[in-house]
């Protein structure tokens, strides 16, 4: 499934999400249509079930905070800030958001899908677990969801310093994850 998930992505990062067919995929892939249509029951689902594991890999990666570790609590800011940074630069969201902004807009305000659910869940578990479980936690995770969503998908624009305006967007999410939270705005490393 690995490669067939893999070849999902780059159909995906190549063509858009609208564009993207099975036939297409199955070529990348190596494989035949009737495949898809035994495992899968649309092409759909198949994009669902790519994408979510994709969603899933990166919230993985982004646990991994490089350098010296923060506090506890900041450390939650840190993942949330490499999460986004991982979806914002990742090829799948940029040809999202270049061909079906819709898509990216409903990705923001649609609490309802399977990837906000998927996210807010690793928020609760890695970031707002230090809080009380009840209103304030879910309180809390929906306001850095909130934050942190439009930062992670809405792709940098082709700019000759990268570097200078990715710790810039960094930066200014850090601050306001830290204010969502009720942290001090800077951390100490």
């Amino acid at each position: 499934m690995a490669t067939v998930y893999r070849a999902t992505l780059d159909a995906l990062a190549a063509r858009g999400p609208r564009r993207t067919g099975i036939t297409h995929i199955a070529q990348v892939a190596g494989t035949n249509r009737p495949f898809f249509y035994r495992n899968w029951a649309s092409p759909d689902a198949l994009l669902r079930d790519a994408t979510m594991q994709e969603l899933k890999r990166l919230l993985h990666l982004a646990r991994e905070v490089p350098g010296p570790l923060p506090p506890p609590r900041c450390l939650g800011v840190r993942r949330v800030v490499r999460a986004a940074r991982l979806l914002r630069e990742h090829p799948v969201v940029a040809a999202m958001a270049r061909t079906e902004p819709a898509l990216t807009y409903a990705a923001v305000l649609r609490p309802d899908t399977l990837w906000h659910r998927t996210a807010q869940h690793w928020l609760t578990e890695h970031v707002t677990a230090h809080l009380p479980s009840g209103t304030e936690q879910d309180t809390a995770t929906l306001a850095v969801l909130t934050t942190a969503l439009p930062y992670a998908l809405i792709p940098p624009e082709e700019s000759p310093d990268t570097t200078a305006e990715r710790a810039a967007v960094d930066g200014r999410l850090s601050q306001a994850l830290h204010a969502c939270l009720g942290l001090p705005l800077a951390c100490p490393d």
